[in-house]
This record gives C-alpha cells, structure tokens and sequence, in this order.
C-alpha cells in the first residue's frame, strides 16, 4: 500500500508543480519582445526628430542617438581581435583598425 501511494505521490508530482500562468500573462510574455522593439523604433525616431534642431533638446537628443548606437553596437559586437590581426598595410591604425579589435568591423582591407 505504501509502495502505490509512493507511486502516485511521485507521478502526480511534476503535474501539481506545473502551475500554468493566467492567458493574460502569457500573452503578455509573448508580446513583450514585439512592444519592445516597437518602443526602441519610436525613441530612435523621437531623437531623430529633435537632434535636427538646437538646443537643449537637441543636444540630449544627440547624445541619446549616439548612446543607443553604441548599445546596439556592444551587443552585436563579434571577436575581439589582437591589434596585429587588425592592423592595416603600412603599419596604419585609424578608427577602423580600433573597431576591429573591438569587434564591430570586420577586416576588409
């Protein structure tokens, strides 16, 4: 009798620990990436907008647009290189070079 209470006990386990979330947190999981990428594009656009201007606006807006450009650019950053790799012909370093090595340029030089 033990054994078949052990048994039960063990199969409806996992069952009873899966609690599902409410349909509107799951929908809400689901669209969190789309609304995300949706509010990225409008701040962009936004800054965008007031970067064209002077100002204070258009000072921050500036800012904001060169902040987000090297998120993006940190987050989709490949290898890292060594700057004997990244070096171009004749011993030349510039900003290129100093990107590859960073890993947000390819070496095509």
């Amino acid at each position: 009798m033990k054994r078949i209470l052990l048994a039960l006990a063990l199969v409806s386990n996992p069952a009873l620990a899966e609690e599902s979330k409410p349909i509107a947190t799951q929908v809400g999981d689901a669209m969190r990436p789309t609304a995300e990428a949706y509010g990225n594009t409008m701040t962009r656009l936004v800054n965008e907008f007031f970067a064209g201007s002077n100002g204070v606006m258009g000072e921050a807006a500036r800012t904001n647009l060169k902040a987000q450009d090297q998120r993006e650019r940190e987050a989709n950053r490949g290898v890292r290189r060594t700057m004997k790799e990244c070096i171009k012909p004749g011993n030349v370093i510039d900003e290129d070079v100093k990107d590859c090595i960073d890993g947000t340029r390819r070496i095509d030089w």
